[in-house]
């Protein structure tokens, strides 16, 4: 009596979510089979603790195998060893890269080296996580950080594409990752209630606003280092402490816009200035290291904690610190300036409230402050003892007196020339060269005047005398004679001051009127700007030019900034080297692994295509089409499309061959009844399946498995026939299952058609010898012409 054996062949693998999960947690097999048992599988498969056990075996063991794909997941989407679907593929990267808060924020700031690694125990007892989910997560941390060093562009971006993650998690593999890069202190007790979810949003504030990448997003590092120069300037934002003035008037603003809207009025009032040297200090020492790992700490000591001792609450500190930098933002001494979102640093910290965020605002460029005072204080007696060229000051008439310089400089004309001196200088002229003095002024009889100096007679009383109008003053000709009693006075032009008898021309620019640049000129001067300023209304402070409104020389994006302009490009283009153009990306040459098949560069941006037989999915992968789902073969009636790489093939519907029948779609039996079906498999399973050109080798490629087997029966598997060169063999799993192994690598399009047969022995069915019998599975398998 012959025994018909069923066997049951697949190639897709199965994965339980469930025991992936457990797998993910560290649970050891028998730990994880204890857990299923107790969520009630048993009951809902009917199986036993052995098939449970053996079940959770293998899907760990397909697990193991799939992590070295998960630790590149563009290699677990391209791979066709284990036939994973799209959706379930992202399920397995998302989970595998999900990390423990609890965990994380104990790692967070620190450095992801040997050293923490080393730590990890300790972690995994304080914090519940098994040692084995915490090295999972460690070397996940560690091995993003390390591939996204090497990338230029956006942080979330780059860790989005490269690891397939989905939007939420890439932006928190960022923060662990910006936080890893600065070393940011955030282990001290202080900062205990802050959760991990508090610190990525900061993190992903401070990405935004105060990176390198926030300026400019084609620079050649990641963006997580912070902006040196933005630091630095942060230093400006002292004169808000330093200058009394201004201290004072930024406090009244303050409390005028805070005036009746809160309860901790007067607490603010009262540590205004207590709280904003706080504030600045945070940000003027921010560019050294320390300080910078120090920052979350410092807000907390500084800031939080004094407004925590009076009894603010959270919207009390949001309220304060928004206008705060509000009325720093209208100080007419900074004009122009961004200072306000500069210094926005919101914070809460009540221990009332469960979620406590620290929301550093966009950073600004404070501008440099002007005086706002003319410098009309000064001693008078030093403006006054000042003389030109030429003169020196004489403490004895109170004058500027002429200074000989043929008796002060030695040799003060060369060769045969002669020095003559006169009033503010000296000539050289030729040794027979004479001076021709000034003619006397004609001797007139002295008349006796009764009168006193400047006054004459008139009848018997004394009248003032008007030299200006006589001309009998001795004013030169560039001055003004101004009459007075008894006497004149000579004035000079405005923009001039006197100085003994003579008018010398005052230079505006020592007393710094203007806010850039000074041009002093006789009687005057002018204030001029530095490029990219202009003149405000006053024509003397200097305010900056909207170069980008004026039609800066930008292909693409302009932005204005503090005296200059930038130049941006796009999303796909690069600046060219003048700062101006934007040139096209060519991605395709970044990398290969952007498209599967073919990268086609187009004007900023790429796109893949797929070659025939296969199709776009998404925007990188080439999905086959399955012209057998779709209609789109030719296949008879009597013929079964069957779908391959980039094409189809048509197999007729019964391919069963004498002395075989067939008996259901792709099966063949073999009657023991006819003499020839003796030495044959007792039934034929035809099948079929595709594989690319080029496979690594050895490479499992089809799985064959019984599903029902006799007790005491002893199976083989072999490969009876079509594997002439070798091309493949047999790897037996166990005593119901065996492996078909690619063993050297084909190159298609080609065919192969294998006939693999299971030998089952049982020596308890035959009282004279052992019984046997066999079938066999002829699988057909189609060599794509491609590699992916």
């Amino acid at each position: 009596m012959a025994v018909e054996l069923d066997v049951f062949v697949g190639n897709t693998t199965i994965m339980d979510e469930e025991v992936y999960q457990l797998w993910l947690d560290g649970y050891t097999v028998n730990d994880a089979v204890k857990v299923r048992i107790e969520g009630g599988v048993m009951e809902e498969c009917e199986a036993s603790a052995d098939v449970l056990l053996s079940d959770t075996m293998d899907q760990y063991r397909t697990f193991q195998m799939c992590e070295r794909l998960l630790h590149s997941p563009a290699k677990l989407a391209n791979q066709l060893l284990f036939q994973i679907p799209p959706h379930r593929q992202a399920v397995l990267i998302e989970r595998y890269y999900t990390f423990d808060d609890v965990f994380v924020r104990e790692v967070l700031g620190k450095k992801l080296s040997k050293g923490t690694k080393k730590d990890l125990d300790d972690i995994s007892a304080k914090t519940g996580v098994t040692l084995k989910s915490c090295r999972r997560q460690f070397d996940n941390f560690k091995r993003v950080f390390k591939v996204v060093e090497e990338l230029k562009g956006p942080l979330v971006e780059n860790i989005r594409q490269h690891f397939l993650l989905s939007d939420k998690l890439a932006r928190d593999y960022a923060a662990i990752v910006f936080f890893a890069n600065n070393r940011f202190e955030t282990g001290k007790r202080k900062l205990q209630y802050l959760t991990f979810q508090d610190f990525a949003f900061c993190a992903g504030q401070l990405i935004n606003n105060w990176t390198v990448g926030a300026v400019d997003n084609m620079v050649e590092d990641m963006d997580v280092d912070l902006d040196k120069e933005f630091l630095q300037e942060l230093k400006e934002l002292k004169i808000l402490i330093t200058d009394k003035d201004l201290l004072d008037q930024h406090k009244s603003l303050v409390c005028t816009a805070l005036r009746g809207k809160t309860k901790a009025f007067n607490e603010m009032e009262a540590n205004f200035k207590n709280l904003s040297r706080g504030l600045v200090n945070i940000a003027a020492k921010l560019t050294n290291t320390k300080d910078v790992r120090d920052f979350f700490i410092d807000l907390v000591e500084k800031f939080i904690e004094p407004c925590r001792s009076d009894r603010w609450t959270a919207a009390d500190m949001k309220l304060y610190l928004t206008h705060y930098t509000n009325s720093a933002h209208i100080l007419d001494t900074f004009k122009a300036s961004q200072l306000g979102t500069g210094a926005h640093i919101l914070a809460t910290g009540i221990p009332e409230v469960h979620r406590h965020l620290i929301s550093i605002g966009s950073k600004a460029t404070p501008m440099h402050p002007y005086c706002p005072h003319s410098v009309a204080i000064e001693r008078l007696d030093l403006r006054l003892m000042e003389c030109t060229d030429g003169y020196h000051w004489d403490p004895q008439t109170e004058h500027c007196k002429d200074i000989n310089e043929c008796e002060t400089i030695p040799d003060a004309c060369k060769g045969e020339m002669k020095c003559f001196n006169h009033y503010g200088g000296y000539l050289c002229l030729p040794r027979s060269a004479s001076v021709i003095p000034a003619p006397e002024p004609p001797i007139t009889p002295t008349v006796t005047n009764p009168c006193p100096l400047g006054y004459e007679p008139q009848g018997d009383s004394c009248v003032d005398i008007d030299e200006c109008e006589r001309d009998e003053h001795d004013c030169q000709p560039s001055q003004h004679c101004i009459n007075s009693l008894g006497g004149f006075t000579c004035q000079c032009p405005d923009g001039y001051r006197k100085v003994g008898t003579e008018c010398i021309d005052i230079d505006e620019c020592r007393y710094r009127y203007c806010q850039h640049r000074c041009v002093n000129v006789p009687g005057s001067f002018s204030c001029q700007c530095e490029p990219g300023f202009q003149l405000a209304g006053n024509n003397r402070s200097c305010i900056d030019v909207n170069e980008c409104e004026m039609g800066a020389p930008c292909s693409q994006r302009c932005y204005n900034t503090y005296g200059t302009f930038l130049c941006r490009c796009d999303q796909g283009y690069e600046l060219g080297p003048d700062g101006f153009a934007c040139n096209d990306i060519d991605e395709c040459s970044y990398s290969s692994y952007l498209c599967q098949y073919q990268c086609v560069n187009e004007p900023g941006k790429f796109s893949c295509v797929c070659p025939e037989g296969y199709q776009l999915q998404g925007t990188r992968l080439c999905q086959d089409i399955n012209e057998c789902e779709t209609g789109e073969h030719q296949c008879t009636d009597t013929q079964t499309c069957v779908n391959i790489h980039g094409r189809y093939q048509c197999v007729d519907t019964n391919r069963c061959q004498d002395p075989y029948v067939q008996v259901s779609e792709n099966r063949c039996v073999c009657p023991v009844n006819k003499p020839l079906c003796r030495d044959l498999p007792f039934s034929i399973v035809h099948r079929y399946m595709s594989i690319t050109s080029e496979r690594s080798v050895p490479s499992d490629i089809f799985q064959i498995q019984a599903t029902s087997v006799s007790p005491g029966a002893y199976n083989t598997f072999r490969i009876r026939s079509g594997d002439e060169n070798g091309d493949f063999y047999i790897r037996q799993i166990n005593n119901i299952s065996a492996m078909l192994v690619l063993a050297r690598a084909v190159s298609g399009p080609r065919e192969y058609t294998l006939d693999l047969e299971m030998v089952s022995v049982n020596p308890l069915l035959s009282y004279q010898g052992s019984y046997q019998t066999s079938s066999a599975l002829r699988l057909s398998i189609y060599v794509g012409p491609y590699t992916f």
